[in-house]
């Protein structure tokens, strides 16, 4: 969620502000900023990433009976 704050102090600021909301991205401008603000989550979101961790978390674990 995105919410942006205005600190405008003119109606002339205000309606600067709100020409952005005319702007338009396309496809390949929004693949170009998500590279840019790509970061390395790091941990804790790679240990619950991996298969192990949602497999227990979910309940997707299964234990084999003792013979």
């Amino acid at each position: 969620m995105t919410a942006p704050i205005i600190g405008a102090r003119t109606a002339a600021q205000l309606e600067d502000d709100l020409g952005a909301l005319e702007v338009e991205f396309e496809a390949g401008h929004l693949a170009r900023l998500d590279a840019a603000s790509a970061v390395e989550l790091g941990f804790p979101h790679e240990f619950l990433d991996r298969a192990m961790t949602r497999a227990v978390t979910f309940g997707d674990l299964k234990i084999e009976a003792r013979r």
